[in-house]
């Protein structure tokens, strides 16, 4: 190897190395963009309409969430389930993504998330409350929260317990805001939200497969029998906002999480079952019942339309566009026409490590979604540990490759895990994060996916490097030590 190719693997090397740092600094900067509320408002669903009317006034509406607890759990809780015999059983997609406070907003509002803009929200401060939401509308509305106060604090309610200070609770909430709740159930305000938060607490912290996961559930069943008995004859609603995983965590488009049990039953409503139905068909169910006109652009359905047409992934997931789909499709082909040129055609020259990297962050870690915790931690470092076999076929592969051909075996190994890079950055609609914009679109499967490929490409990147540096700075390496080696091999007695 002369000293020019020696010295030009150095800085090739030296580069590739020192991306590590800045796609690093590039995949927080996306999860950042993410994890806020003011993406710009999409269009409302094109929902399947049938005819049918909705649900009459009633003059006490009551409303229990219980954050978290799908509809596998809402199925072991006996007062839940009781109720649900007695009244409409339904199926209840709520939207996407499944977080709490976006899912309650379009419950109270009749917009989905992306009519909204509040796309993923957990900062523990209240959002601007709906122009025309169902609580404004309705004159001494009540809301008492378990905990989480900025959620009910978003929504618009007259009055609301507890109050707003950061993410304390005043001294004692715990042991009274029960009978808080069943006060304002039991009294005379038309509209009541009781929201409990001890499912997904439990959820966050030990997951779905808990022991602290059952008690909680069992809790809440218990805390629901009482306000059930402070108000016998209003109309009752009785729903989740998401499930869980198992290991805990919420937030993407899996319909196991985004499929949730809600409940309809007080006088004059017989035993039934159906949907899926939306969440906003359950907004309108409520408007229905206080009496209130939902915003012009809300598209919920009345009642028996929506029941008659249940709605389906495409209903509720937003789709891509179709100028994103093509430029990513025309840059994975671009990777692939790369890498046939880097293989020329030997199998064993193609970029195994990839999938072996990806193969392993699911088996070691988790498939990676919205939903996994992992992919929202700065360092990435949960996520390395699971691609880490990826990287250790790459080294391999690589050095094996590299005496062959430098520039071949680099294209080889990188190209096609680079251009899925970044047809998932287009994708998302996440590319403006590169020239500085701070909020990122938030789409089903990509947005997941985007932190972890982002990841799995850059720390490949310093691998690559580093195997090129070692091949310029090692003895006996390059092709040039492989023909003096065969030389001295023909000359020897």
């Amino acid at each position: 190897m002369t000293p020019g190719q020696r010295a030009r693997r150095v800085v090739v090397g030296l580069a590739l190395v020192a991306l590590l740092w800045p796609l690093a600094e590039l995949r927080q900067a996306a999860i950042d963009a993410i994890v806020r509320n003011d993406a710009p408002p999409g269009a409302g669903p094109d929902l399947p309409q049938r005819p049918g009317t909705g649900l009459s006034v009633a003059p006490q509406v009551r409303v229990v969430l219980i954050d978290g607890a799908g509809a596998s759990t809402a199925r072991t809780m006996p007062i839940w389930s009781a109720l649900c015999d007695r009244g409409l059983d339904l199926a209840v997609d709520v939207g996407f993504p499944t977080v709490s406070l976006p899912v309650e907003l379009a419950l109270w509002s009749g917009r989905t998330q992306q009519q909204t803009g509040v796309l993923y929200h957990s900062t523990g401060t209240p959002v601007a409350v709906p122009a025309v939401g169902i609580p404004g509308l309705v004159p001494g509305s009540v809301a008492v929260a378990e905990s989480h106060a900025y959620i009910v604090h978003s929504l618009g309610f007259a009055q609301t317990a507890p109050p707003l200070d950061g993410k304390k609770l005043p001294a004692g909430w715990a042991d009274r805001w029960v009978g808080e709740a069943t006060a304002a159930v039991a009294g005379p305000a038309p509209l009541v939200f009781v929201h409990v938060l001890r499912v997904d607490s439990a959820g966050h912290k030990y997951g779905r497969r808990s022991a602290q996961w059952r008690a909680a559930a069992t809790s809440s069943d218990v805390i629901l029998a009482g306000l059930l008995a402070a108000a016998p004859d209003a109309r009752w609603f009785v729903l989740a906002d998401h499930d869980h995983l198992a290991t805990g965590g919420h937030g993407g488009e899996d319909r196991a999480i985004r499929v949730v049990r809600g409940c309809i039953a007080g006088p004059g409503l017989a035993p039934r079952r159906g949907g899926p139905i939306a969440m906003i068909d359950v907004a309108r169910a409520l408007a229905d019942s206080v009496g209130v006109t939902l915003a012009p652009d809300a598209k919920g359905r009345p009642l028996e339309a929506a029941l008659a047409a249940p709605v389906t992934d495409d209903e509720m997931l937003p789709d891509l566009p179709n100028d994103r789909q093509a430029l990513a499709l025309f840059l994975l082909s671009l990777g692939i026409a790369a890498t046939a040129w880097g293989t020329r055609g030997r199998v064993r020259a193609a970029p195994w490590w990839w999938p072996v990297a990806i193969a392993s962050l699911m088996l070691l870690a988790m498939t990676p979604s919205l939903s996994t915790p992992m992919i929202y931690k700065r360092e990435g470092l949960t996520m390395a540990n699971g691609f880490a076999p990826g990287l250790a076929v790459l080294a391999i592969a690589l050095t094996l490759e590299i005496r062959r051909d430098c520039w071949r075996a680099l294209v080889a190994q990188l190209a096609l895990p680079v251009s899925a890079t970044l047809g998932c950055w287009v994708l998302t609609g996440a590319a403006p994060i590169l020239w500085g914009a701070t909020v990122c679109p938030v789409v089903p499967f990509y947005t997941g996916w985007l932190p972890p490929l982002t990841m799995i490409t850059a720390t490949a990147l310093a691998v690559a490097g580093l195997v090129v540096l070692a091949s310029a700075v090692l003895p006996g390496s390059g092709p040039s030590a492989r023909r003096e080696t065969s030389r001295s091999d023909r000359a020897a007695p």
